[in-house]
C-alpha cells in the first residue's frame, strides 16, 4: 500500500475484504467498525496488564477478531472465501479454557459491580461492553444477511465478553496489582 489515503470511500462507500463496494453506513460496517473498536481497546487492556500469559491469550483473541472481521467481511460467494482462516470450534475452546484457567483464580463478586473502583478494571468493562455490542451488532447482520456463516463468532464473541468480565474482577482484586 503505497498510501494510507485512496480517496475510494469519499462518496459514503467502500470496499469490503472481497472487493465487492458497500455503504459505510450499513450493518456490515457498524459490526465491523465496532469490532475494530473493540480490538484497539484490547490493545489498551494488554498493555495494562501485568501477566505475559495473560497478554497472550489477549493479544490472541485480538487476532481472532481480525479472522472473525475477515469472514462477515467477505461475501460467501467470493474466490477469497477459500483462503480465509475463519474461526473454529478449536478457537472457542481455547477461549473458554482461558476463561476456565481464570476463573480458577479470580474471585467473583456476589453483588452487581459498579465500574470505576479500579483504571484497569474500568477500562477492560469499557472492552466488555464494547465485546457486547459487536456481538447484539452481529446478530442484527446475521438477521439481514442469513448467508453469512457466523455461529462459531456469535459464541466467540458471547464468550470474549465473559473473560473481558473476569479480567476487569482480575484487575479489582488485590493480590493481582501492577508491579
Amino acid at each position: 500500500m503505497n498510501s494510507i489515503t485512496t480517496k475510494g470511500g469519499d462518496k459514503g462507500m467502500t470496499s469490503l475484504y472481497s472487493g465487492e463496494r458497500a455503504s459505510k453506513s450499513g450493518i456490515l460496517f457498524e459490526t465491523l467498525g465496532t469490532l475494530d473498536e473493540l480490538n484497539s481497546w484490547l490493545g489498551l487492556v494488554k498493555l495494562k496488564l501485568n501477566e505475559e500469559s495473560i497478554q497472550t491469550a489477549v493479544e490472541s483473541c485480538q487476532r481472532c477478531l481480525f479472522r472473525l472481521a475477515s469472514n462477515i467481511a467477505t461475501t460467501p460467494d467470493s474466490e477469497m472465501r477459500s483462503r480465509l482462516h475463519t474461526l473454529d470450534q478449536t478457537d472457542l475452546d481455547k477461549l473458554e479454557r482461558f476463561e476456565e484457567e481464570l476463573l480458577s483464580v479470580v474471585p467473583m463478586p456476589e453483588t452487581f459491580i459498579i465500574p470505576g473502583m479500579e483504571e484497569r478494571a474500568a477500562i477492560t468493562d469499557i472492552a466488555r461492553t464494547i465485546c457486547r455490542r459487536g456481538e447484539r451488532r452481529l446478530v442484527e447482520l446475521l438477521g439481514e444477511y442469513p448467508e453469512i456463516d457466523a455461529v462459531i463468532d456469535l459464541k466467540y464473541l458471547n464468550r470474549l465478553s465473559d473473560v473481558l468480565y473476569i479480567i476487569a474482577r482480575y484487575f479489582e482484586d488485590g493480590r493481582f496489582r501492577e508491579k
